[in-house]
């Protein structure tokens, strides 16, 4: 088996505890279409991964008939925005994440995915202090996960076997598939569903796989 010698990050549920503050944030965003408040919310827990621009338009084009309707979108998206951003500035990180970048970026280029938008998950990131660590940060819009791991690859010069996502979702471990690179679930509540995978319940129990697979022990790593 290869080396890992790239690792792509998710954001919420696997650096900081932010599924629940999102949840609570739709909540508080869908209060203010009652009529919809209800189908809203179950089409938000069954599509839990979805970038919120996507569910936007579900909700204006499908649930409410304006087909087209971008004001409304971006309207909602902002309205979500100002909700959300100081609840994951201020969410706990995962067990073991400052622990982890502060170790494992001496070693090998980090990089995070999301579906944050991007220049939200970049400040995010940066108020966290988790920047210095990361070699590019990417959010969608504009940049999906899928893409984001050919970036990475082309950047790094990489296979796709040598590179590593952690990720919370089962829509993570579809997209680590479709693109070939390998997959390490963090347990963060959210279900994969019929998938047999091996989930870890923090960034400690996770570096000390990462560990045996770029070869180093934790006496070397911590210098």
């Amino acid at each position: 088996m290869c080396k890992i010698r790239v690792i792509i990050f998710d954001f919420d549920g696997v650096l900081i505890e932010s599924n629940d503050e999102k949840t609570d944030a739709f909540k508080e965003l869908f209060s203010l279409y009652p009529e919809y408040e209800r189908a809203m919310l179950d089409y938000h827990h069954r599509w839990f991964s979805k970038s919120r621009m996507d569910k936007f338009r579900h909700f204006v084009y499908e649930m409410m008939a304006r087909p087209g309707d971008e004001n409304s979108v971006e309207d909602m998206a902002d309205k979500f925005s100002s909700l959300i951003v100081r609840r994951v500035i201020t969410s706990p990180e995962v067990p073991g994440a400052s622990e982890f970048l502060t170790e494992f970026s001496q070693w090998i280029p980090l990089y995070i995915s999301s579906v944050t938008p991007q220049d939200e998950l970049r400040k995010i990131v940066r108020r966290r202090g988790f920047d210095p660590y990361f070699k590019a940060i990417y959010g969608y819009p504009p940049i999906s996960k899928k893409e984001a791991i050919e970036a990475v690859l082309l950047k790094e010069d990489a296979l796709p076997q040598e590179v590593m996502f952690i990720g919370d979702s089962v829509s993570d471990y579809h997209v680590a598939n479709e693109a070939g690179v390998r997959f390490t679930g963090r347990e963060s509540g959210l279900s994969f569903g019929e998938h047999n995978i091996h989930l870890y319940k923090d960034l400690f129990e996770i570096a000390d796989v990462i560990r045996l697979q770029i070869g180093v022990k934790h006496s070397e790593t911590k210098g």
